[in-house]
């Protein structure tokens, strides 16, 4: 199978308005990245200290429910 059809496209080309539009969603684009890239020291550290208050939630709840008598 032949693509001559493929050849005779004609893809349009980009207009200034265009390029000055991608390249602002590019800019943006870094920006928020490096803006994520800063934060993630701060989130893996809150992301810690909830997995440790959720093994101490656990903790307790199964020591009480040993206290009480049941199964947590």
């Amino acid at each position: 199978m032949t693509l001559k059809w493929l050849s005779r496209l004609r893809w349009p080309s980009t207009s200034p308005d265009g390029q000055e539009a991608a390249e602002s969603a590019l800019r943006r684009a870094k920006a928020d990245r490096q803006e994520a890239e800063d934060r993630q020291p701060a989130v893996s550290e809150a992301a810690g200290a909830l997995r440790r208050i959720r093994q101490e939630n656990h903790f307790a709840a199964r020591f009480r429910a040993s206290i009480e008598g049941r199964s947590a």
